[in-house]
């Protein structure tokens, strides 16, 4: 017989050989992940904020110097147009006055008549006398401006400023002039001019205003009013509007021509001025670049349509943006310096109390329950130290009652007092030949005993049976006391045959007795009433006993209901204890004693219990 074996492929062994090595990586780095990570909950807990801080720091620095950039270069070109549009006022407001003084000097009848040359030998003294007191006050107000009044046909000129003419000029004549030229050429009958040459000055250029001053019937240029300012006041004035120390003004006239310039060597180097003034003629009347090296801003003057230019270097604008975004950094590295400490001290802060607790817990391991921990904190950890407190001294407490509540259940299946008693109450019936009560309480006995008998087998009973084992309790009770005990019955049939936990009743009726009767020396009396409340069962037992002193019942019920306070040693208290955490157990929150007592005249208890059936009683 020949053996066939199947050849396994060479691929799924590759698969699998790689999925081995894929595992044995993901344990690898699953046992160096657990190596390093961190122990204990302070340490766990500092380094979960630290990182979670680091994230957030770095995050917000490296978004902070991402903005930087762009923050800046709008803070420069917000500069920038806020420096041009400055210097436009500026300009705008100066040759406002002197369109104003040129054109208020037009309207003077004494200017008038000396353009015109409408005067006499005579008038000729009054012409030239009050005309040139009129260009003094202006000057006097304005010492910044100096009027020049020329009339064409003599080409004779007034200054507000004797000195601008001399004689010497006089013979060389004004008509001379190279802006002269301009002037009687120009169409415009107002201009500005930024190279104008006072008469007494070879090289002091001036910014003017001048105004052709024309016949009104034939339209003839008769002279010309102009109003000028020495360029170096202005200069001074626009000097202090712009950049000193890391960009430039340039001003361009309205035909591109520079007019000004705090710094011309740029346009040698970065960029030309044909380009410029192209960009100029695009943009309108406002303008925001760049060239190479540097941002500039343009307005256009309203007053003479020329072009300011703010220029800022670059080089200034980057070394902020470097200074701003090492600035973030440094910030940001002292923000994870502190949030580090602060982690240490947050994650101590918070883990102490814990740590407290697990000590304590492991005190409580080895001591049984000895002592609470103190610690006073107004936060959850405290609420959680609160609790454990109160879980400790309500075990404890429980461990009290249940070695208490074992021995009073032992004493109470069998309790020798009671059946001396009760024997004895069957000896006397028996010496009186009373047969049929000597059976009676022989069986009414027996039921006793057969009922705490079958309480091992099951905590829940119908409540007839509950009600039934009273009244063999105090059938006995009664045969033994005579007619010093009444009880009464109001129990509504309806009850009997839902069903509750055993012996919550007869604990209650037994220390009535012993309690309230037994202290008694007149007629004692019990009532026993049960019935329906709303959608619940409720038992009343009342007696006409001794009563219950306020003191003691605020104590008792401390004791029974808020586990606080002590009580003395006798069996009342932790009889009723015993039965109340058993209903609340049983039923939960609303459910269990009441407690009412008025010294020398009544104890009375409620019980309340849920409606319980057959079939729900087994499942509890």
């Amino acid at each position: 017989m020949t053996n066939h074996c199947m050849k396994i492929p060479t691929w799924y062994l590759s698969m699998v050989n790689g999925g081995d090595f894929i595992l044995k990586i993901r344990r690898q780095f699953g046992s160096f992940f657990r190596k390093i990570a961190p122990r204990g909950m302070a340490n766990k807990l500092f380094a979960i904020i630290s990182v979670i801080g680091i994230f957030l720091a770095f995050s917000l620095a490296y978004i902070a110097t991402s903005i930087s950039g762009s923050f800046l270069y709008e803070a420069a070109k917000n500069l920038l147009d806020n420096q041009a549009k400055q210097t436009v006022n500026i300009f705008d407001q100066y040759m406002d006055i002197l369109k104003n003084t040129v054109m208020t000097t037009s309207r003077e009848g004494s200017v008038q008549s000396l353009i015109k040359g409408n005067y006499d030998a005579y008038g000729s003294y009054l012409v030239h006398h009050n005309s040139y007191a009129y260009l003094k006050n202006i000057h006097e107000f304005y010492d910044w401006i100096n009027i020049y009044v020329i009339a064409k046909k003599d080409h004779y000129i007034m200054s507000s400023n004797p000195e601008d003419v001399t004689s010497d000029f006089r013979k060389k004549g004004v008509e001379k002039m190279e802006w002269y030229g301009r002037m009687e050429n120009a169409l415009e009958g107002t201009f500005i001019m930024s190279d104008f040459i006072p008469p007494a000055s070879s090289d002091k250029e001036h910014f003017a205003y001048a105004l052709k001053v024309r016949d009104v019937y034939d339209w003839e240029t008769d002279g010309y009013i102009i109003a000028a300012i020495d360029k170096a006041i202005l200069d001074d004035l626009l000097r202090g509007t712009s950049f000193e120390e890391n960009g430039f003004l340039l001003v361009l006239n309205d035909k591109g021509e520079i007019a000004y310039a705090s710094d011309s060597s740029v346009f040698k180097s970065d960029f030309s001025l044909e380009e410029l003034r192209s960009e100029l003629r695009s943009s309108g009347n406002y303008a925001f670049g760049s060239s190479r090296d540097y941002y500039y801003s343009s307005w256009k003057s309203k007053a003479s349509g020329w072009s300011f230019i703010a220029f800022a270097d670059k080089n200034h604008a980057k070394a902020q943006i470097l200074n701003l975004q090492l600035l973030v950094i440094v910030i940001a590295a002292l923000a994870v310096m502190l949030l580090i400490v602060a982690a240490r001290f947050i994650s101590n802060a918070y883990t102490r109390p814990v740590k407290t607790l697990i000590k304590f817990i492991h005190e409580v391991e080895e001591k049984e329950f000895a002592g609470q921990i103190d610690l006073k904190l107004e936060d959850e950890m405290g609420d959680l130290i609160n609790s454990f407190n109160a879980l400790i001294a309500s075990v404890r407490q429980n461990q009290v009652l249940r070695k208490r509540a074992e021995i009073d259940a032992l004493q109470k299946q069998i309790n020798p007092h009671f059946l001396f008693n009760t024997f004895q109450s069957i000896k006397a019936l028996a010496q009186q030949k009373d047969t049929r009560s000597v059976v009676e309480m022989i069986e009414k006995l027996s039921d006793i005993f057969h009922y705490n008998i079958n309480r091992s087998n099951s905590s829940m009973t119908e409540i007839r049976n509950e009600i039934d084992h009273i009244r063999n309790y105090l059938d006995i009770q009664r045969v033994r006391f005579g007619n010093r005990m009444q009880v009464f019955y109001d129990i509504d049939e309806r009850v009997l045959s839902y069903w509750t936990m055993r012996f919550i009743l007869q604990p209650i009726v037994e220390n009535s007795i012993s309690h309230s009767m037994e202290l008694m020396d007149g007629g004692y009396r019990l009532d026993i009433r049960g019935g329906f409340d709303d959608e619940d069962i409720l038992f009343i037992i009342r007696d006409n006993g001794v009563g219950i002193p306020e003191e003691k019942l605020e104590k008792l019920k401390e004791y029974i209901y808020d586990n606080e306070g002590t009580i003395s040693n006798d069996d009342f208290g932790i009889g009723l204890k015993n039965i109340q955490e058993r209903l609340y157990l049983l039923y939960g929150e609303g459910y269990g004693l009441t407690i009412r007592s008025v010294p020398d005249e009544y104890t009375e208890i409620r019980i309340r219990i849920a409606k319980m059936t057959k079939e729900e009683a087994i499942k509890r």
